[in-house]
Order: C-alpha cells, then structure tokens, then sequence
C-alpha cells in the first residue's frame, strides 16, 4: 500500500517573507521549533510565493509603463492592466487572450495570467512565479536535507485552474528528492489483470492535500509537512510532469 495513514501537517509562525531574505535559514528555524518536527521519510510543501518574494519576483508596474497589447486584454478580461503587463512579459506563448488570458510561461507552464497574482503580496505589486521553481526547490532540498540529516524532499506548489474543470487546485511547479510519480505498471488489479499502463502524478496529489490546511486566503501557512506517503526516492523534477507539444492538447 502507499499509505495506511497519511498525515498533513501545517507549519505554523513563518514570518512574513521578504524580497532577498535567506528562506531555507527561515524554514530552519521554523521546522526546528515546530511542535511538528520533520521525520525521515517526510515531504515538504512550499507555497510558490514565499519563494517567489525571497527570490525578488515581486513587481511594480508602472502605468506609463503598459503597453497597448495589456490595455486591450485587460478591457476584454476585466483584470488589472499592471497583471495582464506583468503575464505578457512572463509569457513565452500566448495560447488564447480572452475570455481569460492563458499563456505558456517561460518556464513551460500553462496557466491564466503567466501564474501572476496580487494575493498575499505587498500592496500595490504582484508576484510573479519562481524563475526556475525546479532549481529553487532543488536548492532548498539540498539544505534542509543536510541540516536533519536525512532525505527531505520538497515540493514548491501554485494554485492553478484545470481544463475542463471548475475550480483552482494546488499543483506542483517545482519538485527535488523525488519523483513526481507513482508508476503502477506492472502490478496487478483486484482480478489480476496486469497494469499496462498507470502513471500517477504523486506531486500534484500531495500539493493538493497541502492546500487542505494551507488556505488561499490570510490563513499564513506557506509551510506543509506530509508524512506517511511513499514515494520513490531518486532525483525527478516538475519539468518531468510537462507534456510534451506534440502530446498537449492545448497547443
């Protein structure tokens, strides 16, 4: 079984991150004195935006600055001109511009808006994703690991929509320490039919659970521990859940 009891556990008294602290010497701090210290065996979450304000991915954007592109999708989608400036700048591709601004970031996300958003930071700015979540996350995972002594990995998420689906849920942008998945080729159903193909993205699952005690809102918990889950202990990456073009469908 993957797991007979799983256990999502906040992380509660992170301080207010700000742009060019030292996150990983603030998530040490935090997990050491937590009631909930990590155990071997462990996974953690990591909400995107405190990495993204650590890592300087905060903006302002300058109304002299927006260009006519932004002014007209802004119109068109009823969203701040700064945000579709902020997206258009962040994207690689735009795949449709109304009703909802979606584009292809550079970092081979699909998403509304390049993940740009105004929610829990600084007033008057947005935030922007991670430039390389995969590199950020491997670089936490590398610390904290070092720090308890044991493999600790990490999962950077983002609340995103779905195609096809209403509703936003937590996904993983950026994971180190881990595979993303659970592969079930190969075992055997309940009337022993062999699997031939059952690929389970495991980190979009477990960044989901997190955002059962994290919240979207002021709940202030960037910080989820989930423990009890299985997972296959080799170097995987977000950028491994990607399609490719010629397997996307929205495209």
């Amino acid at each position: 079984m993957r797991a007979q009891r799983l256990e999502i556990i906040p992380i509660k008294g992170m301080p207010l991150v700000k742009e060019l602290d030292d996150l990983s010497e603030l998530m040490l701090t935090i997990l050491r004195t937590n009631t909930q210290e990590p155990k071997p065996g462990d996974i953690l979450i990591v909400s995107h935006s405190i990495v993204s304000v650590a890592e300087g991915r905060v903006f302002k954007i300058e109304a002299r600055d927006i260009s006519d592109r932004a002014r007209t999708i802004a119109k068109k989608t009823g969203q701040e001109p700064e945000k579709v400036e902020l997206a258009l700048r962040e994207a690689a591709k735009i795949v449709r511009e109304s009703p909802v601004l979606i584009t292809q970031t550079r970092q081979g996300i699909i998403t509304d808006y390049s993940g740009v958003d105004s929610s829990n930071s600084p007033s008057g700015r947005f935030v922007a994703l991670p430039e390389d979540p995969d590199d950020s996350a491997s670089k936490l995972h590398v610390k904290l690991s070092k720090a308890f002594g044991f493999r600790f990995p990490v999962i950077i998420c983002d609340t995103q929509g779905r195609p096809w689906r209403k509703g936003a849920a937590n996904l993983a942008i950026g994971v180190a320490g881990m595979s993303p998945f659970t592969d079930n080729k190969g075992r055997k159903d309940l009337y022993g039919r062999e699997l031939r193909s059952s690929l389970v993205c495991l980190a979009d699952e477990l960044a989901s659970a997190a955002e059962l005690v994290m919240g979207q809102a002021g709940e202030g918990i960037p910080l989820v521990l989930i423990r009890g889950i299985e997972y296959e202990r080799k170097n995987g990456s977000a950028a491994d859940i990607l399609r490719s073009r010629d397997t996307n469908l929205f495209l």
